[in-house]
């Protein structure tokens, strides 16, 4: 069940009532047809704007949600330069299990001619939001010039899902004008709840680089199959490109909607297997409904003559002048500067029996003075940033994928708010780690830095545990900002809320407890010289790491005597002068695991970090002898529970 949250705490059910009872169509006081609903910092061109129902539109035709269900020819843009939005909705409309999602219960939102006095004029929406599922209500009231949308509009005239979902974005954003320039990975996240990752062609080399486009072209394809939402666009160097065609007749500065990757394959059959032809084509769609590509595979081109006129049939191409065009995969990374996908994320119990993430999220704020510390190179404040740990877990494929989501602020324009600019630090730390970090670690990965409301990166990572840190670049700048961490395998992710432990109460309390107390890191480097023991086939050694009672266990390293572990642990120790660190080393086995050697390395306070080897000992006929094998850690031990 979706939890919801009310916009402008409006509910639909309550408002339609109310017009039932009062016998009158739906005006929503929230979002008025009037012309503050539209502009912000603009007035009213000479013609004349008039707010009118479907039924007034389309007359004599019957007002309709859907004719013919939806496609991406229902979404064509109007006046205003929102085609990031037209995009989004051009690949919504592929997806009828997501659209559900932005139109629940279409079905009972639908005009009913056999009972039209149930109709009252409202529908409602939903889009995802700082991590929340948000209800829009609007009144079906659209703006027209002589009877025309003057915004988003289907090819149908009696077709209007498309206007009014764009008018229930435009409420979120206050007017529709605020609706003008953004980035169609914000509405397809908004769409679908899932996480946008953003590729750069140009900068990535694409178009030169053969086997990174052959593993873009099988993650659009998969991406496709998956029921992710993509888009592309040309980048523009001045203000002066915005808009501009190009000979290709391809559009700068304009966002278009993918609608299809595919391989195509000539000379099907047996006798024609050595002499088969593949092609890689993507298909696209500018939302002004015109205007397409007109390179090889355009429409009517002569490289369609290379299939049947029964292949093209079943690939559902036709030409027409739709705005839709095919084009070459290596066309589209040489033309096209940037591609974004929409990762939806399915947590069906269906999808436990194939690869699914796994998804942390919470939602925070930067507040100057306390915890708003800026980027990494503010080295004195960066710490006091919010932070998040979570683990890769032994057997992952160390996949994960890290989101940076600030509070949109189109609401806000009218007073000058513009995105802030955010980013993110990824930390490698001890295994064990549950507490804030107070010094810096390995670095295990980054984002860049943008105004964008939302940055992400894929990380690859050995397993391990990790903090992230997202913070705003400058430091003291008040923002609300959602995290979410995707990974493969269940992560154990937690919002780091507390500086370290307070220990137990009834052990403080005791004598021999009320020394000083002592926070050690202990990172067990490697080991070398290691003698394979017991019945596996391959030495597959991991250690384990004691103190007090408390045990961590490192990864496995498959096939060594050599081990690189690079693994910490963390110990906040109430007896530091009786107590010892126990690293023992064991090699795995399907059975029982054989036991390698140990060392004890007794807890010295220095305040520093030291590193040191040490010789392994194991029991031999009741007592403790030296074995095969040395192990290396680094150490720090400090009485100040801040320094780590």
């Amino acid at each position: 069940m979706v939890r919801l949250y009310y916009y402008k705490d409006q509910r639909y059910s309550k408002l339609k009532a109310q017009c039932e009872r009062e016998g009158s169509l739906f005006v929503d006081d929230e979002f008025p047809p009037e012309t503050r609903s539209m502009f912000f910092s603009r007035t009213p061109g000479a013609e004349r704007v008039e707010w009118k129902r479907p039924k007034d539109i389309c007359s004599p035709l019957e007002p309709k949600l859907f004719v013919h269900g939806a496609d991406s020819h229902d979404v064509t843009q109007g006046k205003l330069g929102n085609c990031w939005f037209v995009a989004a909705c051009s690949s919504l409309a592929l997806r009828p299990s997501l659209l559900e999602k932005v139109i629940p219960d279409s079905k009972h939102q639908e005009w009913d001619p056999q009972h039209p006095d149930n109709y009252k004029g409202i529908f409602r929406f939903r889009f995802f939001r700082q991590g929340k599922w948000t209800e829009v209500v609007i009144d079906d009231m659209l703006p027209t010039i002589n009877g025309q949308l003057v915004y988003i509009h289907s090819k149908e005239k009696n077709e209007f899902w498309s206007a009014l979902v764009e008018k229930a974005y435009a409420k979120l954003a206050g007017t529709y004008e605020a609706l003008e320039a953004g980035n169609t990975g914000d509405a397809l996240v908004d769409f679908t709840g899932g996480v946008g990752e953003s590729i750069n062609l140009r900068e990535g080399g694409y178009a030169n680089d053969s086997e990174k486009r052959a593993q873009l072209f099988k993650t659009m394809k998969k991406g496709m199959k998956d029921k992710s939402l993509m888009s592309a666009s040309i980048k523009i160097s001045n203000r002066n490109e915005m808009e501009q065609r190009m000979e290709t007749g391809l559009v700068k500065g304009h966002a278009y909607g993918v609608t299809d990757v595919k391989k195509i394959t000539i000379g099907d059959g047996l006798l024609s297997l050595f002499n088969q032809q593949h092609f890689f084509m993507i298909r696209l769609r500018n939302p002004w409904g015109q205007k397409e590509w007109n390179g090889a595979w355009s429409d009517g081109s002569d490289e369609w003559n290379k299939l049947k006129a029964s292949d093209r049939q079943k690939l559902g191409i036709t030409f027409e002048n739709d705005g839709e065009f095919w084009m070459s995969f290596e066309d589209f990374c040489t033309h096209f500067t940037n591609a974004t996908l929409c990762h939806v994320i399915n947590p069906s119990i269906i999808n436990y029996i194939f690869k699914q993430w796994h998804v942390y999220k919470h939602t925070y704020q930067w507040t100057p003075g306390q915890n708003a510390g800026g980027c990494v190179q503010n080295r004195e404040s960066f710490l006091k940033n919010p932070q998040y740990a979570f683990t890769i877990k032994d057997g992952d494929s160390g996949q994960a994928m890290v989101a940076l989501m600030q509070e949109d602020r189109r609401r806000d324009k009218d007073k000058g708010a513009t995105n802030l600019t955010i980013g993110f630090f990824v930390m490698r730390v001890e295994l064990n780690r549950k507490y804030r970090v107070h010094s810096m670690f390995e670095k295990a990965g980054d984002s860049i830095f943008i105004n964008a409301r939302e940055v992400m990166s894929r990380l690859h990572l050995t397993p391990g545990r990790y903090v992230v840190v997202p913070s705003t670049y400058e430091p003291n700048v008040a923002g609300n900002f959602l995290v979410r961490i995707f990974t493969e395998k269940r992560s154990k992710a937690m919002f780091l809320d507390q500086d370290h432990s307070v220990g137990s109460k009834i052990w403080c309390c005791l004598p021999q407890c009320r020394q000083p107390h002592c926070i050690v890191s202990i990172y067990l480097l490697g080991a070398t010289g290691l003698q394979k023991g017991g019945a596996s086939l391959t030495p597959d050694p991991y250690a384990t790491i004691s103190c007090e009672g408390r045990k961590v266990k490192t990864p496995i390293q498959k096939n060594t005597l050599e081990p690189k572990w690079n693994t910490g642990a963390l110990f906040y120790v109430r007896q530091p002068q009786k107590s010892q660190i126990l690293i023992q080393i064991w090699d795995y086995n399907w059975t029982i695991d054989t036991f390698m050697g140990q060392a004890k390395i007794p807890i010295k306070i220095t305040n520093s970090k030291t590193q040191s080897t040490h010789t392994l000992t194991g029991r031999r006929r009741q007592q403790y002898v030296e074995v095969p094998g040395t192990l290396t850690v680094q150490i720090a031990a400090y009485t100040d529970l801040f320094s780590i």
